[in-house]
């Protein structure tokens, strides 16, 4: 058999397996030195692991849906300027979906990954936009703050979860950023947030020195997760809709930032923990045990499911 024949077979074996149960995708940082971010996958027990971008530069995994990856890179761009691409969970065929640059930014979909809300790398203008796969543009949606950023359709598609401030920038004295829910049914612009957490530890004479509310990813239609820095520490926090309950759901003496939910309700998450000064991953299993996956010299971050059941995930 030909290398090109064994190849092709590879592949086809990997994108069985992919097929058959739920994988994790996750960013590596490959080249401190030159900022090399690949995209890898592997099993849910932290066993074959395999690069899947093969690219230089920044390739960052951000959403998998319908067994599909969801990724910003600044390939064939100048560094760090972003479009958003599509690949299959085993690395083939890669598509750019929007020609439009794009934030730095966490991102969704509702209607059985048709649609997703994004935002646009637009200087001076708050707000998402949602756009269909070919990156066509739906709606601009304004929110009525300087700062917004990593938005979340809720599991109905009629809400989104988002990190926003009252200052421009995280440089600016006093940039506190939280998290906020707009109702995209409201009939008048612009549409008022509401906002739904308070970190304790925001001071509004302080410089911005971590994340007061990261990364939400609305996991259940009750429930949204998401990272915040209180007491000097990440962990991983739920809140209500409505900002009525926040509860803990990892081991406050650890960092643990971004992360994913899988529908059978495991909790996978970046997390620099006994005693490394690098970022691994973790995987908590529904009993509540946190098992570790990656233990190496390199770095590896925001992990998310990648499931294929041709449904539309509802923890998104």
């Amino acid at each position: 058999m030909s290398m090109k024949h064994l190849i092709h077979a590879a592949l086809l074996c990997l994108s069985s397996a992919i097929q058959a149960s739920p994988w994790i995708a996750y960013n590596q940082l490959e080249d401190p030195e030159t900022q090399n971010y690949e995209i890898y996958v592997m099993d849910k027990d932290g066993k074959t692991r395999r690069n899947i971008s093969n690219h230089p530069g920044v390739d960052w995994v951000y959403y998998s849906v319908n067994g599909k990856l969801y990724f910003l890179s600044d390939r064939d761009e100048c560094s760090r300027c972003f479009h958003l691409y599509e690949m299959e969970a085993d690395g083939s065929s890669v598509r750019k979906v929007s020609q439009q640059k794009m934030a730095d930014s966490w991102f969704s979909s509702r209607r059985n990954g048709t649609q997703f809300v994004v935002k646009f790398a637009e200087p001076g203008w708050s707000g998402f936009a949602i756009i269909d796969l070919k990156g066509n543009l739906i709606e601009k949606v304004r929110i009525d703050l300087p700062y917004s950023s990593d938005p979340a359709f809720s599991p109905d598609g009629q809400s989104i979860v988002f990190r926003g401030a009252e200052k421009a920038s995280p440089q600016e004295l006093g940039f506190i950023d939280e998290l906020y829910v707009l109702n995209l049914k409201a009939e008048k612009p612009p549409r008022s947030p509401t906002k739904i957490t308070s970190n304790p530890d925001a001071r509004p004479d302080k410089p911005w020195r971590g994340y007061f509310a990261a990364a939400p990813r609305w996991y259940v239609s009750h429930s949204i997760s998401f990272a915040a820095k209180r007491d000097n520490n990440y962990d991983i926090y739920s809140v209500s809709p409505d900002g009525q309950l926040i509860q803990s759901l990892t081991p406050k003496q650890n960092n643990q930032v971004f992360h994913d939910w899988s529908e059978t309700g495991e909790l996978i998450f970046e997390a620099s923990m006994n005693n490394h000064t690098g970022y691994e991953l973790y995987i908590r299993r529904p009993d509540g045990k946190v098992e570790q996956l990656t233990d190496d010299d390199k770095e590896q971050y925001a992990p998310v499911f990648v499931e294929v059941t041709g449904l539309e995930r509802q923890y998104r």
